[in-house]
């Protein structure tokens, strides 16, 4: 059997991660949808569309409601929580830059 090796702790998510995220860039004017480990650890304004309600059996007229997300801020990747300075980017970490290597040599 192997050994686990890196980062193994496991990342706090203060939202439900099964509902629609979405982060908003400014230079394109809009709202783009994201992962829940995107949408942790990006710098601006953020939002989270869910279900008010479950109705089994039914699939439409699902009653649903966007609100602002204005929780903690995490290091890409991490449980480190950083200052907010709104620049619209995700907060870079050892991880993130570890990723943009490894996709780097694939290219």
């Amino acid at each position: 059997m192997s050994e686990k090796k890196g980062d193994i702790g496991k990342l706090e998510y203060l939202f439900n991660t099964s509902a629609n995220l979405e982060v908003y860039y400014p230079t394109l004017g809009r709202w783009n949808r994201v992962t829940c480990l995107t949408f942790r650890s990006f710098n601006g304004k953020r939002r989270i569309t869910q279900q008010t309600a479950t109705k089994h059996n039914e699939i439409v007229n699902i009653p649903y409601e966007t609100a602002d997300y204005d929780g903690p801020l995490y290091a890409f990747g991490t449980n480190e929580r950083v200052e907010k300075t709104n620049d619209h980017k995700v907060v870079e970490s050892h991880i993130l830059n570890e990723r943009r290597k490894i996709s780097q040599k694939m290219r």
